[in-house]
């Protein structure tokens, strides 16, 4: 399986957009220490041209310079030199160092220039001299030369500025690291937290006080997982312990009656128990079957249709005890659940007003107008404490000869699972009312 680390996912993200902006920084740095250094090597041209321009003459030996503008040109050190380019020819100037073997530009006006010979980089200027066609002053200096401490200083600075921002990064990454895991210790904890998560500790959840806002939909998830794997599981447990205990009742008694002589009145009333404990059984199936069903929501059936289908298949039982039924209500009504879960639970509710009702009662189903089924019988009807009818092996606890106590659970569940509800209230003037509520088609559950 693979997988990756966060904390270094974040580290070199940050190391890279961390590089990136002191790389632009550097150069950004670099570039303006240039210009400033151009512009002050520039500005020191210009003044020494402006000197030279004062004091600057021809002679009959070609051309010189004042003695006070010698002066204080020299004071700039030996790293300059001048000479005259006069109609192409390179002239020097009398006491004054020259270099006339650097190929300079001669333009209309100032012309700055750089040049490299050997190791050696060279800055400087040519100007035209007022009132003299064809003739050029060129001020160069030497920019390697010990005098210049100008470009020293800038290469210093950029090393020591190079060897500060790698010191720099490094910190800067190292502190990145501690706060990121910092940040990450809550996430560590709620780790701690769900590796001690059991099946016999199912009630540990996630403390999400304290937790970053970036991992609370996560943590907020997997606590309301495990809420609902709590409940499946407190179902699961609850379920067999009362099938468990329904099964032990019916089950003593076949011990007792096997044990008894078998007389003509003993084996009727064995194979009654016998019946009881097959119909247990084969309703536990079906509510292992329910459980694990499942509806599709775009599914739509006729409730009209359901009824018709499943009491045709009931009728002939409830004729055979002297029963009646009959269907009323509208033609055609649709609604939101699949065929089989709705004719499940309609078949639930008829079995049990088959069973509840003595000979001689009426039993009518009713489709419509809304989205529904009623179940109405004229029977005894509901027992006192009428909120537990629906609890699984509820009709049990009163009669273990005639119900399995699980098909009115069934039918609760099932309706829950097409999003719909299953109520029940007396009937009048004896009886009780079941109704099958379902959602419309073309409408939520959510709106019922």
């Amino acid at each position: 399986m693979h997988t990756h680390s966060i904390l270094r996912r974040i580290l070199l993200l940050h190391a890279a957009a961390t590089l990136v902006t002191a790389g632009l920084v550097a150069f950004g740095a670099m570039m303006l220490f240039n210009s400033t250094s151009d512009r002050l090597q520039r500005q020191i041209l210009d003044e020494y041209a402006d000197k030279m321009q004062t004091g600057l003459h021809r002679s009959e030996r070609g051309w010189s310079i004042s003695d006070e503008a010698a002066s204080a040109l020299r004071g700039g050190g030996s790293s300059f030199s001048f000479w005259i380019i006069d109609h192409d020819r390179q002239v020097a100037i009398e006491n004054l160092r020259s270099n006339p073997s650097l190929i300079v530009p001669t333009r209309a006006g100032v012309a700055y220039f750089k040049r490299v010979r050997g190791s050696k980089i060279y800055s400087g200027m040519s100007v035209p001299l007022a009132g003299e066609s064809g003739t050029w002053l060129v001020i160069v200096q030497n920019l390697d030369h010990p005098d210049v401490i100008f470009d020293d200083l800038r290469t210093q600075v950029l090393l020591a500025g190079a060897g500060l921002l790698a010191l720099f990064l490094v910190g800067l990454l190292a502190l990145e690291a501690y706060i990121v895991r910092q940040s990450l210790l809550p996430v560590k904890r709620a780790s701690r937290e769900v590796e001690r998560v059991s099946p016999y500790q199912l009630q540990q959840r996630v403390d999400i006080d304290g937790m970053p806002a970036e991992v609370l939909p996560l943590l907020r998830a997997f606590n309301a997982a495990l809420d609902r794997v709590e409940d499946a599981y407190r179902i699961e447990r609850n379920f067999a312990a009362d099938a468990a205990h329904e099964l032990r009742t019916p089950l003593a008694i076949l011990r007792l009656l096997v044990e008894q002589e078998i007389t003509s009145g003993g084996l009727p009333r064995m194979l009654r128990q016998i019946d009881v404990v097959e119909e247990i059984v084969e309703r536990l199936l079906l509510v292992a079957e329910v459980d694990a069903m499942a509806c599709d929501p775009a599914d739509a059936v006729d409730l009209r249709a359901v009824a018709e289908d499943r009491v045709a298949a009931i009728a002939p039982l409830l004729i055979a005890k002297n029963q009646e039924i009959e269907i009323l209500g509208e033609g055609s009504v649709w609604a939101f659940a699949s065929q089989h879960l709705a004719g499940r639970a309609l078949d639930s509710l008829l079995e049990n007003a088959m069973k509840h009702t003595p000979p001689g009662t009426h039993v009518a189903v009713t489709v419509g107008p809304a989205p529904e089924i009623l179940v109405a019988d004229t029977g005894s009807g509901l027992p006192a404490d009428d909120r537990r009818l629906f609890d699984r092996f509820a009709s049990a606890r009163r009669d273990l000869t005639r119900s399995s106590g699980l098909g009115l659970a069934i039918a609760d569940e099932l309706m829950a699972k097409v999003g719909g509800e299953l109520d029940v209230w007396a009937n009048s003037p004896n009886g009780a009312v079941f109704r099958l509520r379902f959602c419309p088609a073309g409408q939520n559950a959510e709106e019922i």
